[in-house]
C-alpha cells in the first residue's frame, strides 16, 4: 500500500493489535481510542522490572487504511519525557519510512528507514526488539 487515498483510522488492525498486547505479561494496560488519544492504541508496559528511575513506558500506535502509521515509544525518566517514533507517511523531511530517535523524536534528527510492509510485522520485527534493547540500555546506564 502507498500513502495514496484518504487517511482513515484502521480500527480493525488496531483492535487486532490490542488483543495481542493484552495477552502479554509485560503489559500493564491496553487502551484502544482513549479520550486523550482518540486515533490510537496505547500500550502501557509494566515498569516493575525497569530501573527505579523509570516511571512509565508506553507505546502509542496509530494505523491508517492507506498504510500510513506512527508508532511512538515514550518513557518517563526521572520525570522527564523521552520519546522516539517509527513512521510511515509522506512528508518533505525524509523517505516515507523513517525513524525519529530519542530523546525527543525531533524532525531534524529523523533517519530514513525501510520497514516491512505490514504494521504487525514492523511491531514484531522492529519496534519490540528496539524496546527490548532499550530496556537493556536503561539497566546498563542505571
Amino acid at each position: 500500500m502507498s500513502g495514496d487515498g484518504p487517511r482513515q483510522v484502521n480500527e480493525a488492525l488496531l483492535d487486532h493489535l490490542r488483543s495481542i498486547f493484552g495477552r502479554l505479561s509485560s503489559v500493564n494496560r491496553v487502551s484502544l481510542f482513549p479520550p486523550n488519544r482518540q486515533e490510537s492504541l496505547v500500550i502501557e508496559f509494566e515498569t516493575a522490572a525497569y530501573p527505579e528511575s523509570i516511571g512509565a513506558v508506553r507505546l502509542e500506535v496509530r494505523a491508517y487504511t492507506n498504510g500510513d502509521f506512527h508508532v511512538s515509544y515514550l518513557e518517563t525518566h526521572i520525570g522527564e519525557l523521552r520519546q522516539c517514533r517509527f513512521d510511515r507517511h509522506d512528508q518533505n523531511h525524509n523517505s516515507r519510512d523513517h525513524f525519529h530517535p530519542l530523546p525527543d523524536a525531533s524532525t531534524g534528527d529523523a533517519q530514513d528507514r525501510e520497514f516491512p510492509t505490514d504494521l504487525t510485522t514492523v511491531i514484531r520485527e522492529v519496534v519490540l526488539p528496539w524496546v527490548e534493547t532499550r530496556f537493556g540500555d536503561l539497566w546498563d546506564d542505571a
